[in-house]
């Protein structure tokens, strides 16, 4: 699960909703008055704007290749 704490008047963090959405991984977002968004995944932890773009880049392009490693390569004879 990626727990994703912000402050509530940062403007990613809409842009992030949707992206998580988008995943099939479990997600929760935490409205915080926390200065510095914090992103945390399993013992994973990144903090900033930058770092959670690029961690988010990164889990997005993980995601497709896993999907593609195991669901779009079987054939099924029909």
């Amino acid at each position: 699960m990626i727990i994703l704490e912000y402050n509530q008047h940062l403007k990613e963090a809409d842009r992030w909703k949707e992206r998580l959405e988008k995943m099939t991984v479990g997600f929760q977002l935490l409205k915080t008055s926390r200065a510095v968004p914090l992103l945390t995944e399993g013992r994973n932890k990144v903090e900033g704007i930058t770092a959670i773009n690029q961690f988010l880049d990164q889990y997005e392009k993980d995601m497709a290749e896993w999907n593609q490693d195991r669901c779009d390569m079987w054939f099924f004879d029909e």
